[in-house]
């Protein structure tokens, strides 16, 4: 479950209102920042490549992001999962993180091949299995 700490009336983290590249959102005990993103472009479609720094803020250690899904959704609703758009082997891939100790602080990495029209509305979200609001990260 995430815990906003903006303003419920702007509704910030909804797709609407992303949270802004470099926000510090707390999810599951984890400080979780989306540092930077990267596109490698190719013919009609780029590795949107997005790196992320996690701290765990519990007392036990933890995985982040281990009870959702992370993906990237266009302006039209199209999304991008790591399961059917993934790059490929990526060091550092956010999918294969070992449990961090309290405290610690991890960088992970998560991409998607993106068609090129759809990287200037190109928004990441995380989804919870559980089924709990979705929250999003601008990409740009």
């Amino acid at each position: 479950m995430l815990v906003f700490a903006a303003s419920a009336a702007v509704n910030v983290g909804s797709r609407a209102h992303p949270y802004k590249l470099g926000a510090v959102v707390h999810s599951d005990g984890f400080a979780v920042t989306v540092v930077s993103v990267q596109h490698r472009a190719l013919a009609g479609r780029s590795d949107v490549t997005v790196t992320i720094r996690a701290t765990n803020q519990a007392k036990f250690q933890g995985i982040p992001f281990v009870d959702g899904t992370l993906g990237a959704v266009d302006a039209s609703g199209f999304t991008y999962s790591s399961l059917s758009r993934s790059c490929g082997t990526i060091p550092g891939d956010v999918t294969v993180l070992n449990p961090v100790r309290p405290g610690a602080t991890v960088t992970v990495h998560t991409c998607w091949k993106v068609a090129n029209f759809d990287l200037k509305s190109l928004v990441m979200y995380y989804a919870p299995y559980d089924g709990s609001r979705e929250t999003y990260f601008a990409l740009h």
